[in-house]
């Protein structure tokens, strides 16, 4: 009795193993980038995107803004993009908490949680060199 169903096991567990063999998605016809193809006269398989095209969320014109430097050195003004209100502070104090103040620590005083795990102390935000540093320095 236990041969038999050793077999009827063996037989399932193969069966099983075929059912699960399937490569539907991973067979399915697709281009390789750039590749040559018939689709085109020109035997491309893609076209070149047209002059100018700026893919979205790259068009940084105001250079102040993404990069919080005038020329090479650190602007120290407001971007006028950036409305200084309650809902904007409250946004920063969130995004402080969350990327910052895990080393820096709530208060800026730079002996965070990490710090407290054993990590090098970044630095205090309460020297006079980064009391006195321009906003763009910190963007």
């Amino acid at each position: 009795m236990t041969r038999l169903r050793k077999r009827h096991v063996a037989g399932f567990l193969g069966i099983l193993a075929l059912v699960g063999c399937r490569q539907d998605m991973h067979d399915q016809p697709r281009l390789k980038a750039l590749a040559e193809s018939d689709f085109y006269a020109d035997l491309r398989s893609a076209r070149n995107p047209v002059d100018g095209t700026v893919a979205r969320g790259q068009l940084h014109e105001d250079a102040y803004f993404h990069t919080g430097k005038v020329g090479a050195n650190p602007g120290n003004y407001m971007p006028s993009e950036v409305p200084v209100n309650e809902e904007t502070l409250a946004r920063g104090r969130e995004r402080f908490n969350i990327y910052c103040a895990p080393c820096h620590s709530r208060v800026g005083d730079g002996n965070g949680m990490i710090v407290q795990r054993g990590y090098r102390h970044p630095p205090t935000y309460h020297q006079d060199r980064l009391r006195q540093a321009p906003l763009g320095y910190f963007y």
